[in-house]
């Protein structure tokens, strides 16, 4: 498996309109560490063995930790 596309982050962050500082806040990280990775400075392998992990079992990550989106439950 290759590295994550270092404009992959960017170009989708910058679709849905946020900033850098606004995604780190959604995912609870610094917004150097997201510039860390848009820039390819940080690895992603971690990232990427999740996806490989899901793609084997056929699952999401949030089936992996048991996430519950709170929306999604309303519907139910």
């Amino acid at each position: 498996m290759g590295k994550v596309p270092v404009s992959k982050i960017a170009e989708i962050r910058k679709q849905l309109g946020l900033t850098q500082r606004q995604l780190a806040d959604e995912v609870g990280v610094t917004e150097s560490t997201i510039a860390n990775w848009e820039q390819g400075r940080n690895s992603l392998i971690w990232l990427e063995r999740v996806a490989k992990l899901c793609r084997t079992l056929k699952c999401s990550p949030d089936d992996l930790i048991g996430y519950i989106d709170p929306a999604k439950d309303e519907i139910s």
